[in-house]
């Protein structure tokens, strides 16, 4: 029986994921704003500019409503944290032909250092993790990028230098709702499970 009861915890966090993607699950066994886990209530980030890999402008909750999305924060000069997080999506964007949806599921690298993560270093950035079209980049203006990570967050206090950003993914809904919050560099079947459930919702 013990050798069951991964396989039982993972299923019973697989229901719940779905669950809350219905909206059937009750409130209180969710995590609360800040901490990892689902959000409740979801969350709709304020609409900003952003500027993609091709140079083009596209508004935040435009590119989220294309589809069920997981959203990093990077920057293309670090080199600590970065490169494991393009590792984790690149490994993610292996397994998403395997993900049973409604809602196509895109993967979406939010670079955090707009004086460097131009167009151009974005597209870099994606090709040396063999980033496909369901992966993209875009970076938002200098006076947003401080709102915007405390809003993916759910920090209410400013969060310091962007050397010290989260590895943290946050998987948005097909209506750009802001549904589950990852712990520091998720596992790969983790962040699958949770795009899968939301995909299928």
């Amino acid at each position: 029986m013990r050798a069951f009861a991964p396989l039982l915890i993972r299923r019973a966090l697989l229901r719940d994921i779905a669950a809350l993607a219905l909206g059937a699950v009750c409130p209180v066994s969710f995590a609360q704003h800040g901490g990892p886990g689902l959000v409740t209530p979801p969350v709709r980030l304020d609409d900003t500019w952003l500027v993609d890999q091709t140079g083009r402008k596209r508004l935040l909750n435009d590119l989220l409503r294309q589809g069920v999305t997981a959203l990093q924060t990077v920057y293309t000069g670090c080199g600590t944290v970065c490169p494991m997080q393009g590792v984790l999506f690149g490994t993610v964007q292996d397994q998403l032909p395997a993900i049973r949806a409604r809602h196509s599921v895109q993967l979406l690298s939010v670079g955090i250092d707009p004086l460097s993560d131009s167009p151009s270093a974005l597209r870099a950035w994606l090709a040396r993790y063999r980033a496909g079209p369901a992966w993209n980049a875009a970076t938002p203006a200098l006076s947003d990028v401080d709102r915007m990570r405390m809003a993916l967050s759910g920090s209410k206090t400013p969060l310091g230098n962007i050397a010290d950003h989260s590895t943290q993914v946050y998987c948005f809904d097909a209506n750009a709702m802001l549904r589950w919050r990852s712990a520091d560099l998720p596992r790969v079947n983790d962040l699958c499970d949770v795009l899968g459930a939301l995909a299928r919702a």
